[in-house]
C-alpha cells in the first residue's frame, strides 16, 4: 500500500467513501535475499549440532507462502543478470570521442529496451504470482477446450490434489501423477482400496477453506473394506513412495507437510448405548456422566516420529454432541459422534464434551481454560481460517450484530486485529496483496488495513452492500455475493460499486447466505472471473455451467454448459483439470 487520498465526490460508485486505499505490486520479499541466506546471518539449514531442530519457545514464525517464493526467485535471478550485464557493460565504456558520440546515439535505444526489458520482468512477475495462487489460471480469454483426459474406472470417487508442477489424481487404488499441460502420465504409485490423499481442496472453494498449498510429500491412507488393515502411503513429487502399516482401528487423517494427524481418545466412558431423550426429543446424558479426553497427535507419516501431541481436555457438553442417529433412533456414541476439519493450515476438531483448534505446527489457537472461547466445550457457531498471504483467523469472545462471534486476526508481521463482525476471506487472488481484509459487520461491509504501520485501521465502509461471501480479489477489485443473491464488484480501493450482476445470471436468488452450495469455486487469470455454477440450485437438475465473467464490467464472456454433476475442478500450474462422468480431463 502506497498512500491514502480523500475520495473524489466525481468517481463511480454509490458510497462516499472518507478514505481512499491504494496499493502497489510487492517489490520486494520480506526474508528473501539475493544469496538466499538468513538477514540476521543464521543458516536455515543449521538446526542444531546433531542434525535435529531445537525446541523453540514459542511458535516458530511461519515461513514464506509459495507466491512469495516465486516472486523472490524471480527477482533474485533478474538482480543477478543485471549486476553481471553492469559489469560487462562497465569494462567496455570507450574512451576515444568517436567512441563516447556512438554511445551517446545509441543510448535511448538502449532505454526504449530497458523499458521493454523492465515490463517483461514485471509481466513475468505477475504471472508467477498470478500462477501460485489460489486458483490462478494462465488464460481463461476464451472458452476452454478438451486438451487431455484419462480414463478411470471410478471417477466419481477419485480426487484431484496438487503437487509442485504435478497433477496428482488419486482413484482406483493408484495415484498417478500427471503433467498437467499435457496429460502425460509421468508415474504412478499403487496405495491400495479407499485412497484418502491429502491436503486437497474441499469440494467448492467457500467457508473458512484458505488456500491449500502444493503437496509436498503427498501423503494418502488406505484401509481395507474388513476394516483389517490400514497403510500410510508418502510420495515425493517425482513418484518416489514409501509405505507403512498402521494399527487398523487408529483414527488419522493425512495433512500437509507430510505430516499425519491422529485422533484418540483414552479414558472416561466410551461405552455406546440407547440415548435418553424426552418428550421434545431432545437427548439427555446419564447423571454423572464423564466422557474419554482426545489426544491430537501429529507425526512424520513416512516414519512414525512424534512432531508433536496435545490432550483435549474433556469439558462440560452439550448433549447433542454425543449423539449419534441409526435409522432415527438416537444413540449416546462418543467415538461416533467426534468429527475433524482440515482446511488450510489448521485443524478443528469437535466431539463429545471436547473442542479444539491447531495449527498443523501444533500451536493451539482457542484457548482451553474459557468456556466462552470459541470453539472450547462445543461452540460451533463459528471457524477457524487461513489468510491467503499467511496468518489466520478466529472467532473472538463477543457478539456481533448478527449474533455470531467477532473475528480476530493475526496477521504474519505478528500483529493483530480484532474486528467488529466475521473476515470475508478471497476464494481465489490474483497474489498480490492490496494491503486490507473486508469484514462483514451486520448489514454493511467495511475494509480494515493489514499494514504494518496502521493495522486495523478502517479504510472505508459500504453502508449498502451486505457481502456474504468474497470470491475474488483481483487488479484491485473484489468480487463478492450479496445477501439478496447479487455478485458485485467494488473497487478494493474505495468500496465504490464497479459492477453488478443480476442473481438470476448464476441462479442465486436468495441464496446469498449459501453461495457456496451454488457456487462451487472460483479461477482467475487477473482479467476473468471463471465460476462453476450448479445448472439448478433447484435440484432438478444435476448439470453444471462454467461461467466465464469480464472483471472489468461483469460481461459474461463465455460460457460452457455441462451434463456432468459436479464433482472437482482444480487449477494446477495455472492450468485447469477436471473430474467428469468417465475420468479427468485438461482444459485449456
Amino acid at each position: 500500500m502506497t498512500e491514502r487520498t480523500q475520495h473524489d465526490d466525481t468517481g463511480s460508485g454509490t458510497h462516499d467513501p472518507e478514505t481512499v486505499h491504494t496499493f502497489d505490486l510487492i517489490d520486494e520479499v520480506p526474508g528473501a535475499s539475493d544469496g538466499g541466506a538468513d538477514p540476521d546471518g543464521v543458516d536455515p539449514a543449521d538446526d542444531g549440532a546433531d542434525g535435529e531442530a531445537k525446541p523453540a519457545e514459542e511458535p516458530a514464525p511461519r515461513g514464506p507462502s509459495r507466491v512469495a517464493l516465486a516472486l523472490a526467485g524471480a527477482r533474485t535471478a533478474v538482480g543477478q543478470t543485471a549486476r553481471r550485464g553492469g559489469a560487462a557493460v562497465r569494462r567496455r565504456l570507450p574512451t576515444t570521442r568517436r567512441g563516447k558520440v556512438l554511445l551517446a546515439g545509441g543510448t535511448a535505444v538502449v532505454v526504449v529496451l530497458a523499458v521493454t526489458a523492465g515490463v517483461l520482468v514485471n509481466a513475468q512477475l505477475r504471472e508467477r504470482a498470478l500462477v501460485a495462487a489460489p486458483g490462478g489460471v494462465r488464460s481463461l480469454e476464451t472458452k476452454p477446450t478438451e486438451q487431455w483426459s484419462i480414463d478411470l474406472d471410478n471417477p466419481i470417487a477419485a480426487t484431484l490434489i496438487e503437487m509442485p508442477g504435478i497433477l496428482a489424481i488419486a482413484g482406483d487404488e493408484k495415484v498417478r501423477g500427471v503433467d498437467p499441460a499435457s496429460g502425460e502420465v509421468l508415474w504412478t504409485v499403487e496405495v491400495g482400496e479407499n485412497p484418502d490423499c491429502g491436503s486437497a481442496t474441499h469440494i467448492g472453494s467457500g467457508g473458512r477453506g484458505g488456500a491449500v498449498e502444493p503437496a509436498d510429500p503427498l501423503v494418502c491412507v488406505t484401509a481395507s473394506g474388513d476394516g483389517k488393515e490400514q497403510a500410510v502411503t508418502v510420495i515425493d513429487p517425482d513418484g518416489t513412495a514409501t509405505t507403512r502399516e498402521l494399527d487398523p482401528a487408529a483414527v488419522v487423517a493425512p495433512a500437509a507437510g507430510g505430516g499425519l494427524v491422529s485422533f484418540e481418545l483414552r479414558g472416561g466412558d466410551q461405552e455406546p448405548r440407547p440415548a435418553l431423550v424426552d418428550k421434545l426429543g431432545v437427548p439427555h446424558l446419564p447423571k454423572g456422566f464423564v466422557g474419554p479426553d482426545l489426544v491430537v497427535r501429529q507425526e512424520d507419516a513416512a516414519t512414525g516420529t512424534e512432531r508433536w501431541s496435545e490432550t483435549v481436555a474433556f469439558g462440560a457438553p452439550r448433549p447433542e454432541g454425543c449423539v449419534t442417529y441409526s435409522d432415527n433412533a438416537p444413540a449416546l456414541d462418543v467415538a461416533g459422534s467426534l468429527g475433524w476439519d482440515l482446511h488450510g493450515d489448521v485443524i478443528e476438531v469437535e466431539g463429545c464434551g471436547v473442542s479444539a483448534a491447531f495449527l498443523l505446527d501444533g500451536t493451539r489457537l482457542d484457548d482451553p481454560e474459557d468456556p466462552a472461547d470459541p470453539p472450547a466445550y462445543g461452540v460451533d457457531s463459528a471457524s477457524f481460517g487461513s489468510l491467503p498471504d499467511g496468518g489466520w483467523v478466529r472467532p473472538g469472545t463477543e457478539p456481533t450484530e448478527g449474533g455470531a462471534p467477532n473475528d480476530v486476526v493475526h496477521l504474519p508481521d505478528g500483529g493483530t486485529v480484532t474486528l467488529e463482525g466475521q473476515a470475508l476471506l478471497p476464494w481465489a487472488t490474483d497474489g498480490r496483496d492490496p494491503g486490507l481484509l473486508l469484514e462483514r459487520v451486520g448489514v454493511r461491509t467495511e475494509a480494515r488495513s493489514t499494514d504494518e504501520g496502521d493495522a486495523g485501521a478502517r479504510v472505508w465502509t459500504a453502508p449498502d452492500l451486505w457481502a456474504t461471501a468474497l470470491l475474488a480479489q483481483v487488479s484491485g477489485t473484489a468480487v463478492v455475493v450479496d445477501d439478496p443473491g447479487a455478485v458485485r464488484a467494488i473497487d478494493l480501493g474505495t468500496g465504490a460499486d464497479r459492477w453488478t450482476i443480476d442473481p438470476d445470471v448464476l441462479s442465486l436468488g436468495g441464496m446469498g447466505r449459501t453461495a457456496d452450495s451454488v457456487v462451487f469455486g472460483a479461477y482467475t487469470d487477473g482479467d476473468t472471473l471463471l465460476l462453476p455454477v450448479a445448472a439448478d440450485p433447484g435440484g432438478e437438475g444435476t448439470g453444471l455451467r462454467l461461467l466465464a465473467i469480464d472483471l472489468r464490467d461483469g460481461s459474461v464472456r463465455w460460457e460452457i454448459e455441462q451434463d456432468t454433476p459436479y464433482t472437482q475442478l482444480v487449477a494446477v500450474d495455472g492450468y485447469l483439470a477436471q473430474i467428469t462422468q468417465r475420468g479427468v480431463v485438461g482444459l485449456g
